[in-house]
Formats: structure tokens, sequence, C-alpha cells
């Protein structure tokens, strides 16, 4: 029972229901769906290490340096979407967090080789979510 502080009798005080319509937890990742960050995650830091010898090995350290940090930026994407998703939050809010705060990281970063490469840390973002996109497609086809 609530009563409202200018009603001197409690028979005058109001009563409130509150029916909540509660989040029901979601469950834990699978270990499926671990190992398909971890594989995609694994994948993305290798074509980064890749990406940052062959810039080196051809005299561009700073473009193969911009790709290589934005396919390492890329990789966290799928270990923050598993975190994210047991939180009480809409899937939709988190994923535009996510995007929004990755991309605004790239981009910073990618200001610091140069305004001419940060096109080049977007690419490596943009390649990263291809390859967890794929690992995704191909655990699902290897679970049906």
């Amino acid at each position: 029972m609530i009563s409202l502080p200018w009603f001197d009798s409690p028979r005058l005080a109001v009563v409130v229901e509150v029916i909540s319509e509660g989040t029901s937890p979601r469950p834990a990742p699978s270990a499926n769906a671990l190992r398909l960050v971890r594989n995609a995650a694994i994948f993305c830091a290798g074509a980064a290490v890749v990406a940052a010898l062959v810039g080196i090995v051809l005299g561009h350290a700073g473009p193969g340096g911009a790709l290589a940090t934005g396919l390492a930026i890329g990789s966290i994407n799928g270990a923050l979407a598993a975190r994210l998703i047991a939180l009480p939050i809409p899937f939709l809010a988190t994923s535009l967090l996510r995007i929004i705060t990755l991309s605004t990281i790239g981009i910073a970063i990618g200001l610091a080789f140069g305004l001419a490469n940060v096109w080049l840390v977007i690419l490596g973002l943009g390649i990263s979510q291809v390859v967890l996109a794929v690992a995704a497609l191909r655990e699902s086809m290897r679970i049906t």
C-alpha cells in the first residue's frame, strides 16, 4: 500500500499494484557459439598479422598496419556480442552500441595512421564481420 503525503487518513490512501513483465534470463552462449567466436577471432588475428607483414614487405607499413588494426578490432566484436547477449537489454540496442563503438574506435585509430588510411581500418572491420558471418554460416550448416 502506498499512501500519499497529503492524505491524513490511511483509508484515503491509494493502493497501486505494479504488474511487471519481467525479462526472462537469456541462456548462456553454448559451446558451439563460443567455438565459433574463438575460431573467427583467431582467423582475424592471423589475417591481421599477415596484413601487417605484407604491408612491411611491400614497403607500405602504414596501410598494412591500418588494415591489420581493423581486423584486430573487428575480431573482438563476436566476443562482445556473446557477452552482451546475456544482458536483459534488447539485442538491437547492444548491436547498435557495438557497431557505433567499434566504428568510432576504428576511425580514431585510423586517423592516427593518417587520413588516407582511415578507410583501411574500416575495411578491416568489415572483413572481420564477414569472417564472423561465414563462421556462423559454416557452424549452422554443420549442426543441421
